[in-house]
């Protein structure tokens, strides 16, 4: 798969994506469906980024400036002019530059953004890899984790932001923390000052 880093199609969702996450999307906007023919196409992935501003359907919305790739890992059409895709989360980018063309598709000029290398769960933090568990296990979510995966603090992190309940904002703040140490610091102190 190729990696574009200028006019990359952005997809906006009320969702953020996290790097290895899984999303199911439902495509029926004609911009929409000529953007998935092209990256399927082309085999490169378009961005995800979170609305600030706006709405999925419609006009334009503005987004935040941290998104992260997806690659098409599934479609199917559906009855209609309905298709329902499989997205897998890539790199973490942030929108350098932006505009909207005539039918309101966004693309950018992004830079993807370093990753930091593996860094295990602390030991102070262990107790997040059993939330994990937990919030997986009672979600029923189709995410098989290894122990590899759940010592892995970026993992861990961004497959709590996912199936944890949280707003939306706080989502979008957490997939922009470069630390994934920090960023589970911040979801124990989300979820243990209440």
């Amino acid at each position: 798969m190729r990696i574009p880093t200028e006019n990359v199609p952005i997809f906006p969702l009320s969702t953020a994506l996290f790097p290895e996450g899984v999303l199911s999307l439902r495509v029926f906007e004609t911009r929409y469906l000529d953007m998935v023919s092209s990256c399927l196409k082309q085999d490169v992935p378009f961005g995800v980024c979170m609305i600030a501003d706006g709405y999925e359907v419609g006009g334009a919305a503005r987004c935040y400036q941290i998104g992260t790739l997806a690659k098409i890992v599934n479609w199917e059409q559906s009855k209609g002019e309905v298709l329902q895709i499989e997205v897998l989360g890539c790199q973490r980018f942030k929108i350098l530059d932006s505009k909207v063309s005539k039918q309101n598709l966004i693309t950018a000029s992004i830079k993807i953004m370093d990753e930091k290398p593996v860094v295990a769960v602390p030991n102070e933090l262990f107790k997040l890899k059993g939330m994990l568990e937990i919030a997986l296990n009672k979600q029923a979510v189709d995410i098989s984790a290894d122990a590899e995966q759940l010592n892995n603090a970026n993992w861990v992190g961004c497959r709590l932001t996912e199936v944890l309940p949280m707003e939306g904002v706080i989502r979008q703040r957490l997939l922009e923390i470069d630390d994934p140490v920090e960023r589970l610091h911040v979801i124990l102190g989300l979820f243990t000052n209440k």
